[in-house]
């Protein structure tokens, strides 16, 4: 005869096990999609940045025009190199949420304040070795634009150290 009670148990370790199982494949899918996110703007950032090799030829600052476009492209194939090793991570989720957020903002904030500087002439005080061959002509409006995004590159730094963090962790 059966023991009814070890039946019970048997399908209470297989619901268990399920609800592992299930919980590790929603949090391999959610890494996986993140990772296809960064892929997407990695990709989206090196066009963006090819086509403004273009802005040189009619940027009031064609020098800077020219590093907004290299500035583009670096940040693109670190994009892209940060999804192919998003899976090596070793964090919680809201962190790599967090992680991917100041990412994102952080690297359009610097290349468009770098773009919109050359395309203004904007920021002279925020870069000193394009800045001097910069002719004057922006507004104050536009110099403050390129000043809070460039703060906002500061998230960079923030996403460095989240990943330096995750990359040293231990499972």
């Amino acid at each position: 005869m059966s023991n009814p009670i070890g039946g019970i148990r048997k399908s209470f370790n297989r619901v268990g096990k399920n609800k592992q199982k299930n919980k590790i494949m929603t949090t391999e899918n959610s890494t996986r999609s993140e990772a296809r996110q960064i892929l997407f703007h990695g990709g989206l950032m090196t066009l963006l940045s090819l086509l403004s090799g273009f802005t040189i030829y009619f940027a009031l600052a064609p020098r800077l025009a020219l590093g907004a476009h290299s500035v583009g492209l670096l940040q693109g194939a670190i994009l892209i190199a940060i999804a192919g090793s998003w899976h090596l991570l070793n964090a919680p989720p809201k962190t790599l949420k967090i992680l991917k957020i100041t990412l994102l903002v952080g690297f359009y904030a610097n290349w468009i304040s770098t773009q919109l500087s050359a395309l203004w002439s904007a920021g002279k005080d925020t870069y000193p070795l394009t800045g001097k061959d910069m002719p004057a002509g922006a507004v104050p409006w536009q110099d403050m634009t390129v000043t809070v995004l460039g703060v906002l590159s500061v998230l960079i730094l923030v996403s460095a150290v989240i990943i330096i963090m995750a990359a040293r962790k231990k499972e």
